[in-house]
């Protein structure tokens, strides 16, 4: 989940499962997510409407942290005979995506390892969600963006669904103040909340949306906010035709 931090650090990416990072079991994320994450179910949704943003046909989408396969039943369900390419880092919640995807599992290639050091295939689409927080650096970031942006061909998107809030400190306070209020009513108060959030800081970084749009286009993209509600966003990254 969260955090902010200003600075580049040495450690880009960690690989932690979910069991240790958010405290719950695999088989329980699916029912848990939602007590942490507002806007859970309409972003997932809204990541897959922007596979309409892309100027070719969506015949293979590469799904960045696939988890329990929410996004990718998402982007099948949109986009009819596309196959999915899904990488992420645990293996217990591949598990469970593939009981989720049921015969649609014929549809998926699932990979285990980490987005960052695996070799992206050639693609109409990258999604993700919630995922590339996980990159600890600005510089590790635009490198990324520029591996997707070479592996997807001419029209095809990037399109990432996550936190990002203001790029003041003012505005930035304001937008998660959206998410404390959230936790306050799973964990008891605001404060309880607060500190829960503050408890994902080593392994989350989230970027302002200004800074993430910058670093998009710098990585060679057109780019795009088809939706925000604050403190997230889906953010379209598109590589010209």
């Amino acid at each position: 989940m969260a955090g902010h931090r200003r600075g580049d650090r040495a450690r880009t990416i960690s690989v932690m499962s979910v069991a240790s990072h958010l405290a719950v079991s695999p088989s329980k994320y699916d029912s848990h997510i939602r007590s942490l994450i507002p806007l859970y179910d309409e972003l997932i949704a809204e990541v897959a409407r922007a596979l309409g943003h892309a100027e070719r046909p969506v015949r293979v989408v590469v799904d960045l942290g696939i988890g329990t396969g929410a996004l990718t039943q998402a982007c099948l369900g949109r986009v009819a005979g596309a196959r999915v390419w899904g990488i992420d880092a645990d293996p217990d919640m591949m598990a469970i995506a593939r009981t989720r995807l049921g015969r649609l599992s014929r549809r998926v290639q699932m990979t285990t390892g980490s987005f960052l050091a695996a070799a992206l295939p050639s693609c109409d689409a990258i999604v993700a969600s919630y995922s590339l927080h996980h990159i600890r650096t600005a510089r590790a970031k635009l490198a990324f963006y520029r591996r997707c942006h070479g592996a997807l061909r001419p029209g095809g998107v990037l399109i990432n669904g996550d936190c990002a809030p203001a790029s003041t400190a003012s505005g930035f306070a304001r937008d998660l103040d959206v998410w404390f209020a959230h936790l306050g009513k799973t964990f008891g108060s605001r404060a309880k909340g607060r500190r829960v959030y503050e408890s994902w800081a080593d392994e989350d970084v989230y970027v302002p949306l200004a800074q993430e749009i910058r670093l998009l286009e710098r990585a060679g993209f057109t780019v795009d906010v088809p939706w925000r509600r604050s403190p997230f966003a889906v953010i379209v990254g598109c590589r010209d035709a």
